[in-house]
This record gives structure tokens, sequence and C-alpha cells, in this order.
């Protein structure tokens, strides 16, 4: 099998050849690879089965002048008209793509504006429609990004098909697909309350993001995208940030409409939905609505081997290595052990890519992701 035909036979439980594994880095992580191995890129040095579908950044941002002025630092002093943005991670794969302001400050095209710390790697945020008493006619004149351009396509089919070409499985990054986006805008608390209380608001709000988000990925998976990720973090550690019954009714139908746009766009394109913590009360909505894999199987929060034992006829699954406790502070051995009881517990058929449950972070020692990747590669070929 071809690194594409791999991915998918896995995703679709049709016994691959092997177990795909997978692994991202923080910009710290990244600094460790790149002094360890003198490489650039960790999927080429690792030889990952797939790469980030072609997205095209916006060629200019709408104008939030009116929301961040006088409220943030670095706020462009010329007229936003003039403003031309610059990005911060350029070439990068992942959506949204963010946009310099000052060293230490960005935006994107939501809105979104954040303040990072010195290394780049966390932030706080200022949300453009925090103010908890905000009106449906706030939201209604708020200036929500234009996803619709036909610039923002050019190419996308192409590049995927190069991929193709190439024996490449792509995926398209469109985690933070409603209740993300839409919180960052109004602030998580702010929204969580509009749902009980200023429902007007929350349904702007979700239907403006939703209807954009799905946009993007309709256009994708009929351009023959393999994998399009959508995702909301919706779980703590123990249970959820919500009633399941409010996830239901806010969150559900915007995301089964969403499923339902990509699958008919492309039946063949798998559906990926990651959420971090424990949202097992909702994994058979999730099934029900059409998600093919769950990500990140989150050890420290989800029985893993259950929900494999469980759904594992209907469901696949990408991650269950732990970033909060075996990758950090385990051994090689504890880290190559939690490979090896993974893919047992996935069984034969495939339905599995094995990743830590969320990037890899400094504190991860190197012998442990030389370990993860060793183990990966070992315990993972069938046979």
């Amino acid at each position: 099998m071809n690194h594409r035909q791999r991915v998918l036979a896995a995703l679709r439980r049709e016994d691959p050849d092997s177990t795909p594994f997978d692994l991202r880095f923080t910009r710290g992580a990244w600094a460790t690879f790149h002094a360890r191995t003198g490489a650039s890129d960790p999927q080429d040095y690792f030889d990952i089965d797939y790469r980030f579908a072609p997205l095209n950044p916006p060629s200019t941002l709408p104008d939030f002048t009116r929301y961040f002025a006088g409220r943030v630092p670095d706020w462009p002093a010329m007229p936003w008209a003039d403003y031309r943005p610059v990005l911060m991670e350029p070439g990068s794969r992942q959506y949204p793509h963010f946009f310099l302001l000052g060293e230490r400050t960005a935006i994107n095209e939501w809105g979104e504006y954040r303040i990072y710390d010195e290394q780049l790697s966390y932030h706080r945020k200022v949300y453009p429609l925090g103010d908890p008493e905000c009106t449906p006619q706030q939201v209604d004149t708020y200036p929500f990004p234009d996803v619709f351009a036909e610039e923002r396509y050019s190419g996308v089919a192409e590049g995927i098909a190069d991929l193709h070409r190439r024996g490449l499985a792509d995926l398209l990054f469109l985690e933070m697909t409603i209740f993300e986006k839409a919180w960052r805008i109004r602030g998580l608390e702010n929204l969580l309350v509009d749902f009980l209380v200023r429902p007007a608001v929350a349904e702007r709000v979700l239907d403006r993001v939703a209807g954009r988000t799905r946009y993007i990925a309709t256009r994708y998976a009929a351009a023959g995208c393999d994998i399009i990720c959508l995702g909301d973090d919706v779980g703590a550690e123990r249970s959820m940030l919500m009633a399941p019954r409010l996830w239901r009714k806010w969150l559900k139908p915007r995301l089964a409409a969403t499923v339902q746009a990509i699958k008919t766009a492309n039946p063949a394109t798998i559906v990926f939905y990651h959420s971090d913590g424990n949202i097992e009360a909702i994994v058979p909505d999730l099934i029900e609505i059409g998600i093919d894999v769950l990500n990140p199987v989150q050890p420290e929060a989800v029985d893993t081997a259950g929900l494999m034992r469980t759904y594992g006829a209907s469901l696949s699954f990408w991650g269950g290595i732990g970033v909060q406790t075996t990758l950090p502070f385990g051994t090689p051995g504890d880290v190559r052990r939690a490979v090896r009881d993974l893919l047992r517990n996935a069984g034969p058929q495939g339905g599995l890519v094995v990743a830590p449950s969320h990037v890899i972070e400094p504190d991860v020692p190197w012998e442990n992701i030389e370990a993860f990747v060793d183990a990966a590669r070992q315990y993972g070929r069938r046979g």
C-alpha cells in the first residue's frame, strides 16, 4: 500500500498493511526536533501518510477597527484599508491563518485577536463582540469573513490531485468548526449565557459561523479532499462543558448539516471530529450524524479501550497516547507499552491512527518521541 491507501484503509477499517501514526509539534517542541534532526518538516522526516490540503489565505482582512482600536496593543495607526496583512506562519496549512500586527500580537479574518507570550506558544484573547449585552443587531453588522470569494479556492483541486499523485492522503484542517469560532468572537462565558438568555444572539452568531465553515468544507469535498477535520472542544476532563441537551439543541443540528453537505458533495470524504476531554455522552450522536473518526481519544479523560470496544464497529479513532501523562512523564518503555496496548485495543481491522492526544509540548523528552515512533512502526506492522 502507498501512504494514501494505508491511511484511508485504516480509517475505513479495511485492514491496512500497517497502522498509520501521526504527531505534530508546538513551536518549542519543533525547536527540539530541529536541533536533534537538522530537519525542518516533521511530516517529511517521519514519513507521515498525509499532508495538509492547500489552503489559500485571504488577501485582505475585514475592518475590525471599531471593535479593537483603543482596546488592544499594536492596532495599525494607518487607515485599516492601507493595512497589508503578513502571515504569522507563512505557508501554514491550518485554518484560520493568523496575521501579524506587532511582534507578539496577531488577528485572523474572524476577528480573533491574540496576545502571545514571548515564545509565541500561548496567548490570551480579546473578543470583538465581548460585551455581555450584545444585541442581535450588533451581530448582524459584524464583518464576518468572505469565504465565498473564488480566489480562495484557486489551485485547491490541483494541489489535492498532486498529493494523490505522490501517493499521499490530504487532510483539510477545519477544527474550531462552530462553537469555538463563535465563542472566540463572543467570549466563552457570554456564548454559554446566550444559549440560555439571549437565544437570538446565539442563533445569529452560530448560523453565520456554521454557514461559512460548511461552504469551505463543501468546496474541498467537491475538489476530492480525502479527510476533513471538523471539531470543537466541548469536553472537560470528566464531563462536557455544557449539558448534552444544550449541545444537541445548539450545535448538533449545525454540525449535522455540515457533515451532510460534505457527504453530498463527495461520499468518499472521511469526516473527522475533534474534541478534547470527555464527550462520551454524545459519541452516539456523532455516529448518528455521520462522523467517521473521533479524535483525540484523550486517555486521561476517557476509557480508550471501552470506547473502542463499544463503538469500534462504526467509528475509527485518531490519537490515544497521553500528552498529560505518558509522553512527558513516562519512560521510553512506558511510551512503547502505551502504543502497543492501544494497537491491541483497536484490533486487527484497523480503525486507528496512533497519535499523541494533542500536539507535542516542549516538556516531552526527545527519547520518548523516538520511542513513540519506533513502537508505532514496530507494533503497527501487520503479521
